[in-house]
This record gives structure tokens, C-alpha cells and sequence, in this order.
């Protein structure tokens, strides 16, 4: 049996972590827009 991954693998594992980073991205954007929305308001 050959050993390591096939180019479909592969493709498989990078397209889930590129969605798991988009996704992380999104959320990590609106947290920081709410705690700056937050802050505003306290400075007020």
C-alpha cells in the first residue's frame, strides 16, 4: 500500500481549514466591533 495522501485528500483538509479560518475570522470581526461599540459607549 502506497504511503501519504492523495491530491483529493488534500484539497478536502485545506478547504475545511479554510473555512474553519473564514469563519473564525467573521467572529473574531464582530467581537471586535462590539466591544468597540461598547467602549464608545462608556466614553460617552
Amino acid at each position: 500500500m502506497k504511503k501519504g495522501f492523495t491530491l483529493i485528500e488534500l484539497l478536502v483538509v485545506i478547504t475545511i481549514i479554510a473555512t474553519l479560518i473564514g469563519v473564525a475570522s467573521v467572529s473574531y470581526s464582530r467581537a471586535t466591533k462590539s466591544a468597540r461599540d461598547a467602549r464608545r459607549k462608556t466614553d460617552l
